[in-house]
């Protein structure tokens, strides 16, 4: 590939980026027990292909509208959400699509709005705002959009119990701007506390695998930060019944390692844990579990801050692996 194709590549990556895409959380590689097709299936381009135990997505086709980020199970398939977040900041809970009339900031799509992303906002701004144009008609992410936005909401509401959406297609007024806001809106962006809004950080090339899957995911920060401010939670969480054999098989299909197996000092026993706050809800463990004997339940606010949970001890029916 010559400069020049390398410089328009590079020109279409910025204004139409693809969701960035990590492996070692995608429950394809992961090896999960009954695979994942879930971004395939909700994108409306036919942009995505599932092959040799891994995502494609084809560069052309992608129009960024977020579907595939919102419905990947794992978190594999995200867009940078620093940037959003500042915007539903910038707005005070307002956002409009790049479609909609209107003033304020703009997201490209509104399917890119993740449940962390509206949590959060809900959290410390109140009922949000959602300008969209005509979704039936677009192009970028078509009718299915409203209906993953209300899905979003949903999930929403388990990190942040309150959390108030209304969806308009009128044109968004926009928030008001104070004075000191606009100033240091000319300075680079209003005046904000690092602390409140949650970094992209990206993954470096040559970071081991197991790194790569350990790295915790923007959108579940993003939905810590608003756990943290709800006086209760219903985050999503596993269990183990009796018949457990210890096996590592939920620990090696878990996209993020929110389930670690380890041999207890001084003694046969194995023991599960769980960091609750690592844990996406996939089902993916349910799903591989050979004995069968993992379900899916919901998590207190406690349970979320607190130290891992020990979800089953015993001594394994097998040889030490």
């Amino acid at each position: 590939m010559g400069l020049f194709d390398n410089l328009v590549g590079a020109f279409l990556k910025l204004t139409d980026p693809t969701p960035d895409y990590t492996g070692p959380r995608c429950l394809l590689e992961r090896n999960s027990v009954g695979g994942c097709d879930k971004c395939q299936q909700v994108c409306p381009h036919q942009a995505i292909t599932l092959q040799n135990f891994t995502v494609e997505i084809d560069e052309v086709r992608c129009t960024s509208c977020g579907l595939c980020t919102a419905a990947c199970p794992g978190l594999a398939l995200e867009f940078p959400l620093g940037s959003i977040q500042e915007k539903l900041h910038r707005g005070k809970g307002q956002l409009r699509c790049s479609r909609a009339p209107g003033a304020g900031d703009e997201v490209h799509c509104l399917g890119q709005l993740t449940p962390g992303l509206l949590a959060e906002a809900g959290a410390r701004f109140g009922p949000l705002t959602l300008a969209h144009g005509d979704c039936a008609t677009c192009r970028i992410g078509g009718s299915s959009v409203l209906e993953r936005v209300q899905w979003a909401v949903e999930e929403g509401r388990r990190y942040f119990p309150g959390l108030e959406v209304h969806l308009q297609q009128a044109p968004l007024r926009g928030a008001e701007v104070g004075r000191r806001e606009f100033f240091g809106a000319l300075l680079g962006g209003a005046k904000r506390s690092a602390a409140e809004l949650v970094p992209n950080l990206p993954l470096l090339p040559d970071e081991p695998y197991q790194e790569k899957r350990a790295e915790r995911p923007a959108e579940l920060r993003l939905r810590r930060v608003a756990a943290y401010r709800a006086q209760a939670v219903r985050w999503p969480r596993i269990a183990v019944g009796e018949g457990c054999t210890l096996c590592p098989v939920c620990t090696n299909v878990c996209p993020t390692k929110a389930v670690e197996r380890e041999r207890a000092p001084g003694g046969e026993e194995y023991v599960l844990r769980l960091e609750v706050s690592a844990c996406t809800g996939c089902g993916a463990c349910v799903e591989s579990c050979p004995p069968q004997v993992i379900t899916l339940t919901e998590a207190s606010r406690e349970e979320v801050f607190g130290e891992p949970l020990e979800l089953y001890r015993g001594v394994p029916p097998w040889y030490d692996l």
